[in-house]
Formats: C-alpha cells, structure tokens, sequence
C-alpha cells in the first residue's frame, strides 16, 4: 500500500525540496516556527508540552515562551526526543505552494496543525467505508 507522503507527491511542485529548504533553515534557522524547538537536537520533553532548552538554559513551554522548573515528579515522566522540523502548509492545501502559506514545524506542533484535517478525513473515510458495506454486504454492524 503507498504511503500518504506517495500518493500526494503529485501535489508538491517539482523545486519542493528546496522550498522546504528554504523554509525551514533560512527563514526559520532551523527552529519550529511554533514552539522554537532546534532541527536535529535530542531535547528532554516533559507530558505536559514543556521542553528544556539547552542553548538558553531554561524550561520552555509547548509554545516557546519561558516556563517553571518541573519538579521532581514532573521530571521523572520526561523523555528524550530528537526534534525533526518539516514545512507544511497553513490552510492545508498541498497546491498552495507561496512561501508565505509554508511554515517551519516540528513533528509535536505539525500534528497538532493537522489534527481537526486528520479527524474530517479519518470521519469521511469510516463514513465510506459504511457505506460500501451497505452497498456490497448489507446493513453495517458495530
């Protein structure tokens, strides 16, 4: 089965690589354009959002501004996570390929911009799904 990056590849334009380039280390210098997290470093994340920022020697909250020192109980759930920035597209539209629609996101804040697009796909595709077994097998069981 392809993938999903696979089956949309036609939409991205054919420079795409160093669009996302572009985006992502010159405009952004590497950092999400979200959370401020850096490209390529293993940060030490706490379940809460808050990230500790190595550079600046301080806590940082899931939208960068500064944040409390966890406790100990907090920083007993921390892990360790390499952060990976991708450029991605404000109104979602793969087509829309202007540099000021492109933002520099790490994997945490990407998800998070996609999750109400995933949820409508994930409800039309369960929505299909029944209604091809209506179609072909009868009425849908749960």
């Amino acid at each position: 089965m392809p993938t999903t990056l696979s089956r949309r590849r036609w939409h991205l334009p054919i420079d795409w690589p160093q669009l996302s380039h572009h985006v992502r280390f010159v405009r952004a210098r590497g950092r999400c354009e979200h959370c401020g997290r850096p490209h390529g470093h293993e940060v030490r994340c706490l379940p809460d959002g808050r990230w500790f920022d190595v550079e600046a020697h301080s806590w940082r909250d899931d939208r960068g501004r500064p944040a409390a020192w966890p406790d100990v109980v907090d920083y007993a759930r921390h892990r360790s996570t390499r952060v990976v920035i991708s450029a991605c597209h404000r109104d979602h539209d793969p087509t829309n390929n202007d540099p000021s629609n492109l933002i520099a996101l790490c994997r945490r804040c990407h998800l998070g911009h996609e999750r109400a697009v995933r949820q409508d796909r994930f409800r039309v595709t369960i929505l299909l799904r029944r209604a091809l077994g209506d179609l072909f097998q009868g009425l849908y069981r749960t």
